[in-house]
């Protein structure tokens, strides 16, 4: 069953992250000074790279929207994947980074933890907030399809700035989870480098999230083509087309956030005139768009197979 279409826009992902981000530094920073845990200093790690890394990327996506000129003839919009990549960079550096070694030095250097049970309450709170901003997140990239294929589509979704804004809100909420278990058992035993512990996990899960975003944004800096799935529909919607014999070659090139740069090559029926090969040429192109939306650049070239 496919779920209702909630056209969350990326705003309002992204503004969500960022405000949940702003009450997890405050918090966390806050909790960290009266209990000295280092669970809670990873957290308020976690929420300062997440909002600078959200800050980053309402920079791109402002920087991404910006009308076509001369110099850019295809706009802006491939802009937002530096931002990730930025963002990215900067979550993996101070967060996993300093979490991991801050947590290694409270490893080796057990200390006491206090007010342990203002530090649960915090940790079940920041479960609930990062858990429901990344529900839009989720809730966004799945659009109208159905909840088995989300696999699928984060995979090959070009929705970078929501993949991103989903990573952060995940981190948090899986920080806040390994922290709750970790500060729970720290109570139940009394074993001061469960702390530590905790802070370590936290550090190496936060580490392998930001490196498939690293490599996502990467791969879409470089040129990156839509799925399987997508070209199959476009090869479907032109060979639907009676006049056309043969698509020789189909490539397909993602340009920004939803937006697709198609440059496919025909084979047509022989015996057409000039004013059926340019009304042929616009049905393509109109196939094309509305079989996926987000092609929004349609090249279409004429071309005899070689032999």
């Amino acid at each position: 069953m496919s779920p209702k279409n909630t056209n969350i826009s990326a705003e309002k992902v992204v503004t969500v992250s960022f405000l949940v981000d702003v009450s997890d530094v405050l918090i966390n920073v806050f909790l960290t000074i009266i209990s000295g845990s280092a669970i809670m200093l990873s957290q308020a790690l976690q929420g300062g790279a997440g909002l600078l890394a959200s800050g980053l990327l309402v920079v791109g996506a402002n920087k991404s929207k910006r009308a076509p000129d001369k110099k850019h003839p295809f706009g802006y919009g491939r802009e937002i994947y530096f931002w990730t990549f930025i963002s990215a960079l900067v979550t993996f550096t101070i967060t996993a980074g300093m979490s991991f070694f801050l947590g290694l030095q409270r490893f080796l250097n057990p200390e006491s933890v206090k007010n342990v049970n203002y530090v649960i309450i915090v940790l079940l709170i920041s479960i609930f907030t990062n858990g429901y901003a990344m529900s839009l997140s989720f809730r966004r990239l799945l659009g109208k399809n159905v909840y088995t294929k989300i696999f699928e589509i984060f995979l090959h979704s070009s929705f970078i700035t929501t993949k991103t804004a989903f990573v952060l809100d995940l981190m948090g909420t899986v920080a806040s989870i390994i922290g709750l278990i970790s500060i729970t058992i720290y109570k139940l035993t009394g074993n001061q480098r469960f702390d530590g512990a905790g802070s370590m996990v936290i550090g190496v899960i936060l580490a392998v999230l930001t490196i498939y975003i690293l490599k996502s944004a990467k791969d879409l800096l470089v040129g990156q083509s839509a799925s399987v799935k997508i070209e199959n529909r476009i090869r479907t919607s032109v060979k639907d087309l009676k006049e056309v014999k043969e698509i020789i070659m189909l490539r397909t090139l993602h340009m920004g956030t939803g937006t697709l740069l198609v440059d496919i090559e025909v084979n047509l029926e022989n015996n057409l005139t000039t004013d059926e090969i340019e009304l042929l040429v616009d049905k393509i192109q109109h196939s094309i768009t509305t079989d996926v939306p987000q092609a929004k650049e349609v090249r279409v070239s004429l071309e005899t197979p070689s032999k």
